[in-house]
């Protein structure tokens, strides 16, 4: 996407993020906006983005939806009707679908995390740098795989739209491979007390505690309460930051448990030396870590990285369509095979599990938590599409019963 410095952009192309930026959700919004800030200023220090011998200066508005519907949907008319966005991205699930009727009339793109609210119906949604529920299924065959004596598997995380569909997918998967679901229940999103939550998934004697969709800021609520009662068995969840856990649980019972999840870090020594995953961590802690000119005060983490992907995919369409038309960059990401981003090449696909090719699909990673780092290392790197092809009647067939198959949520 580089291009020479020697033109000057001529026109903008203006880029939404309509996210959490605040409350318990926010781990997963408001760290995405650091790798998306490093894309934008990387193409814009070069000239912009070549689009059919037109240069584009990239421009990011952001507005703090609070991961709450009816804010979601006033950001979304701020950033179109004010900024004239042609694409935005989000965390997705509940918020996704308050903003989407409005998007899909003014032909916006719309880049969730949430790869469950792409649908025939919603042509301009592109998703799937987030693994979400594809890691919620690798997550369930890689435990199985590596860790067989445990069988008794319980599952549990707030009830909102994202986790109705992300536990539909994981339940799928745990049966597919094999495990006995002893508990499989969701909290009510406005909980504060976790005791009894813990409580009564112990009961069940589990040998795996998934905390599943859980939002970030839950995480380690749930995990205090499951080292308090006792819990010694694995715990995985969607995404888990061992910074904010170790407020509450000690290193070696982190590790004791795995703490398994599916957002790696990029400085992580299982990508190498050069990649794509090191080019970017480099380039993260010299503007962001200790002593950089935008010092976060913190780790980097799995979120960091998270949005920038999506918004790569979106600038290769544009620049394949030759154009910023919605319907021309649309058929533009249709057509091609594989994406090239900091994740590494991303297959498009997508029509099995939502009935379109709107989602590109890159390795999904298991990462285990290490305490002589107190920080998570990849473990296995696998191809979704491969194991889906072997299991996906039965996962199917789950999501199905449970009504959260794509043309069940209309």
């Amino acid at each position: 996407m580089a291009t020479s410095t020697a033109t000057r952009a001529e026109d903008t192309l203006d880029i939404g993020f309509n996210a959490p930026l605040s409350g318990p959700a926010a781990g997963w919004g408001l760290p995405g906006l650091t790798g998306i800030n490093l894309l934008v200023d990387g193409i814009n220090a070069e000239g912009g983005l070549d689009v059919g011998g037109k240069r584009y200066k990239l421009v990011v508005h952001q507005f703090d939806n609070e991961y709450t519907a009816s804010k979601a949907l006033q950001g979304a008319r701020q950033l179109v009707l004010e900024h004239n966005v042609k694409i935005i991205l989000d965390v997705g699930g509940s918020t996704g679908d308050a903003q989407l009727p409005f998007l899909t009339e003014h032909k916006v793109f719309y880049a969730p995390e949430a790869t469950a609210d792409i649908n025939p119906k919603r042509p301009y949604i592109i998703s799937g740098s987030d693994y979400f529920p594809r890691g919620e299924m690798m997550r369930m065959a890689y435990i199985r795989q590596m860790y067989p004596e445990a069988k008794r598997y319980a599952v549990v995380s707030q009830q909102d739209s994202t986790s109705l569909v992300g536990q539909a997918w994981e339940v799928g998967a745990a049966k597919a491979v094999g495990l006995d679901v002893v508990y499989d229940e969701f909290y009510a999103p406005d909980t504060t007390d976790f005791a009894p939550v813990v409580t009564a998934i112990l009961a069940t004697k589990p040998d795996i505690v998934s905390l599943s969709i859980s939002w970030p800021d839950f995480i380690p609520l749930l995990m205090e309460q499951l080292y308090q009662q006792g819990f010694k068995g694995i715990i995985a969840a969607n995404y888990i930051e061992p910074e904010q856990a170790l407020q509450r649980v000690p290193a070696d019972w982190l590790q004791q448990v795995k703490a398994i999840d599916s957002y790696p870090l990029f400085d992580d020594p299982w990508w190498g030396d050069p990649s794509a995953q090191h080019d970017f961590a480099a380039k993260w802690k010299a503007r962001y870590g200790a002593g950089g000119p935008e010092d976060q005060k913190r780790p980097m983490n799995g979120i960091d990285w998270l949005y920038t992907p999506m918004l790569q995919a979106y600038l290769a369409s544009v620049q394949k369509a030759g154009s910023v038309d919605p319907d021309k960059v649309l058929a533009a990401f249709r057509s091609l095979d594989t994406i090239s981003t900091i994740e590494g090449p991303t297959a498009v696909t997508g029509e099995e599990m939502w009935g379109e090719k709107n989602m590109i699909s890159p390795l999904v990673p298991n990462n285990e938590f290490r305490a002589d780092c107190n920080c998570k290392r990849v473990q296995s790197l696998t191809r979704f599409e491969t194991w889906f092809a072997q299991h996906k009647d039965a996962v199917i067939a789950e999501v199905r019963r449970r009504n959260q198959m794509w043309d069940q949520r209309q």
